[in-house]
């Protein structure tokens, strides 16, 4: 009825409308007015003969009118009627007849238009019913397709239109795949274990739903081979630790955690790892006692990055030091699943490497508690010596124990100088993680800046700064910190234990998914 309304108010007029917008030498004029400016008309048309109006009916707000003037002053009194926000509306010229007749017309095409809306409607449901299953039928071919497409990079063929494919597939679900073929006629197979193959055996990461998210992580490094461990846990729990550790704040980390959320849900496989971010930063603001870089709103905390810069850069180093001793352990593990001897025992990230570096550390930590030497320098040097020379000669004492002749034969002073190298190296890694407590003090140092620039601000822009402040803290630091994480985690923890030259097991389902 859209059309009926600005014209209704007409319907006691028994002019022809093509005779009343026709007149040639008269001006006829129709809409709404609102009804503050009804006096400021009346007041300037009274008692002059250029215009007559007429009040057609009051509204909450307008008031319908209309008015006739000559040709002459149309100009004049238009300009006057706009001035009092006069909203005109245009009569069709095209109908001969009454506006209540045309009223009549418009009120019968809606009714036929909404008789055949609701027919349309009915048509599209209809179709709809009938063609969906059609449509699904459709899609799911589709996607066979598109499945189809992929496998077929995987396929080969010879003249006599005879296709070959090799395909890996997990023990558990072997029967399975046998059960399934046997039901082809003209197809014909052969089994063979992937572990006696000379092509590279691919990796199917096995992780909960929690630790999954993490492989993006382990993958970015490398897929691991089959015969070595898989980091993921590794990886999840150690970056939680470091993330933390040098991101420790409850408002920052709460952000983040409700971005990772959002991501979540729309399926970026970032979120579930920046929920973890802000997870380890709300855990280790409590411990700091920081919320949005403030260290003064909770009463009790634990350590303040800022006031125990000392703590701090001990506690990197002993979480560092915990790291390294676990990647060892990890390599060591490798090397029992590879039956290497070598890297069990006398790899600088084996047996003798971890005792060696686990031997230094117990010295260091002993004198830094008791201001004491627990063995004498001469001590120290001899037991040291000892795991040095067994790194040293490692080659030669594992071909001896495994009964094979060595391979390579490396020059005395190469292995000198490997010797110096992992020593340099340990000092680096380990120094490497004052990071944790360097970012842990920057982010407080940042925090203080932003109020320092905030409180010289009055009024809404001291807020304002604030905000923004936080906000550049929060997507520049976090991102620094990221990255740092991934260095500790690729540089120095990932080189004592991971290859990572696997190849993925990428799974193919032949099922499609409406």
């Amino acid at each position: 009825m859209g059309k009926l309304l600005p014209i209704k108010e007409l319907s006691g007029f028994k002019f022809n409308i093509h005779e009343l917008i026709g007149m040639k030498y008269m001006k006829f004029r129709y809409g709404n007015v609102p009804n503050e400016n009804i006096l400021e008309i009346e007041k300037e048309l009274q008692g002059d003969m250029k215009a007559i109006y007429y009040k057609l009916k009051k509204e909450e707000k307008n008031t319908w009118i209309v008015y006739i003037t000559t040709e002459e002053y149309a100009n004049d009194i238009d300009a006057f009627f706009n001035m009092q926000e006069f909203e005109r509306i245009l009569l069709p010229n095209d109908f001969d007849g009454t506006l209540s007749e045309l009223i009549s017309n418009l009120k019968l095409e809606y009714n036929e238009n909404e008789i055949r809306q609701g027919e349309l409607e009915k048509e599209l449901k209809f179709f709809q019913n009938e063609k969906k299953n059609k449509l699904i039928s459709y899609y799911e071919q589709l996607k066979e397709y598109e499945l189809v497409n992929k496998i077929k990079k995987y396929i080969m063929h010879d003249k006599k239109q005879t296709f070959y494919m090799v395909i890996w597939v997990p023990e558990t679900n072997l029967d399975y795949i046998v059960n399934m073929l046997k039901q082809y006629e003209y197809f014909d197979y052969s089994i063979r274990d992937g572990k006696k193959e000379e092509i590279k055996e691919p990796t199917k990461l096995k992780n909960n739903k929690f630790i999954k998210p993490f492989e993006m992580l382990v993958k970015m490094y490398g897929t691991p081979n089959v015969k070595e461990l898989d980091p993921t846990l590794f990886v999840a729990i150690t970056s939680f630790i470091m993330f933390g550790f040098m991101f420790g704040d409850i408002g920052h980390g709460s952000i983040l955690f409700l971005i990772g959320i959002l991501l979540m849900r729309k399926k970026v496989s970032l979120g579930p790892v920046m929920v973890a971010g802000g997870i380890s930063s709300i855990i280790f603001g409590f411990l700091y006692g920081s919320i949005f870089g403030k260290e003064d709103i909770l009463n009790q905390k634990l350590i303040s990055p800022m006031e125990n810069i000392n703590t701090m850069l001990i506690s990197g180093i002993v979480v560092g030091s915990i790291f390294i001793l676990i990647a060892m352990v990890l390599n060591i593990v490798n090397g029992i699943r590879n039956k290497e001897i070598k890297k069990i025992f006398f790899d600088k990230n084996g047996l003798a490497g971890f005792l060696l570096y686990g031997f230094v550390l117990f010295i260091i930590a002993y004198f830094f508690v008791t201001g004491k030497m627990i063995f004498s320098v001469s001590t120290i040097v001899v037991i040291a010596s000892v795991f040095i020379i067994l790194i040293l000669f490692g080659d030669s004492l594992s071909s001896r124990i495994q009964k094979y002749k060595e391979k390579v034969k490396v020059p005395f002073v190469e292995r000198i100088f490997d010797i110096i190298e992992m020593l340099l190296s340990l000092a680096s890694n380990t120094i490497s993680f004052l990071r944790l407590a360097a970012f842990a003090i920057n982010h407080v140092g940042l925090c203080m800046a932003v109020y320092l620039l905030a409180n010289m601000v009055q009024g809404a822009g001291n807020l304002l700064i604030a905000v923004i402040g936080n906000g550049i803290v929060i997507v520049l630091e976090g991102l620094i910190v990221a990255i740092q994480v991934l260095r500790l985690e690729y540089y120095e923890l990932f080189s004592r234990f991971y290859e990572g030259n696997g190849r993925e097991y990428v799974n193919i389902s032949m099922q499609a998914k409406n």
